[in-house]
């Protein structure tokens, strides 16, 4: 099936509780079915799906969803965003950044954040997961510099492009995202069980701990990245600048 290659403003809190009003899971089991059916057949070449890859584009693909999720949840004024910060912060080369507890909750601190969902089936099938606080730790330690968001694989694999450049599959991928998943905060989930359905076709094949590093270290670079928006429907969004 797959083919092998030869706090302030960053870390995380405890995980709070999930909106009562709605239930991210419906439309997100399916948009993430969707999400993993398309990048596999779009990844796959004459040895199959190169896994690290599909693992680093899922990663971007999730932090872009969380970003997105996020600016939404507050500009909505969503009750689960309210008193949670989003700064803007610039780097040496160039690239500016979000930073706050508001792309952190669907990243990491909800009951159905992409850590949660992605860690949680990693150790499902047996696997030790990496420390959540020393992947924000690196996160934040690299920020502005040339080992911003590339992944930390295991010794003697890679992935085919960086997790910007797999960004690139974010737009083709809205329109059957959105049918099965319309709100943005179910962005993010689709994206943590497209992993999970991942996982439990690669079990047995590959370490999911490097996995889930490789997905995290991924999600957590993408989600601070700072891009243009998809739709003007984000603009004016109440994010402040530092310094």
């Amino acid at each position: 099936m797959f083919g092998k290659s030869n706090r302030k403003n960053g870390l995380p809190r405890d995980a709070a509780a999930p909106s009562p009003a709605f239930d991210p899971l419906p439309g997100a089991q399916l948009a993430g079915r969707i999400v993993l059916e398309r990048l596999l057949g779009a990844m796959r070449d004459e040895r199959g799906v190169h896994v690290e890859s599909l693992a680093t584009a899922l990663g971007a693909l999730a932090g872009r969803a969380c970003q997105i999720a996020a600016l939404e949840g507050l500009n909505s004024g969503a009750a689960q965003y309210r008193g949670l910060s989003l700064l803007t912060v610039g780097g040496a080369n160039g690239d500016e950044y979000f930073v706050g507890d508001a792309i952190n909750r669907p990243l990491a601190e909800s009951t159905h954040s992409v850590w949660s969902l992605v860690a949680g089936a990693a150790q499902q099938h047996g696997a030790q997961v990496p420390d959540l606080n020393e992947l924000f730790h690196h996160s934040a330690s690299t920020l502005g510099g040339a080992e911003f968001g590339l992944p930390r694989f295991a010794p003697g694999t890679n992935a085919g492009g960086t997790p910007r450049s797999y960004l690139a599959m974010w737009e083709p991928l809205q329109a059957p995202v959105r049918q099965a998943a319309p709100r943005p905060e179910q962005w993010p989930v689709a994206y943590g069980l497209a992993v999970q359905n991942l996982f439990a076709m690669a079990k047995g094949q590959f370490d999911l701990g490097v996995l889930t590093r490789v997905v995290m270290d991924s999600a957590i670079a993408t989600s601070k990245l700072k891009l243009p928006l998809p739709t003007p429907a984000h603009a004016g969004l109440p994010v402040q600048s530092e310094g």
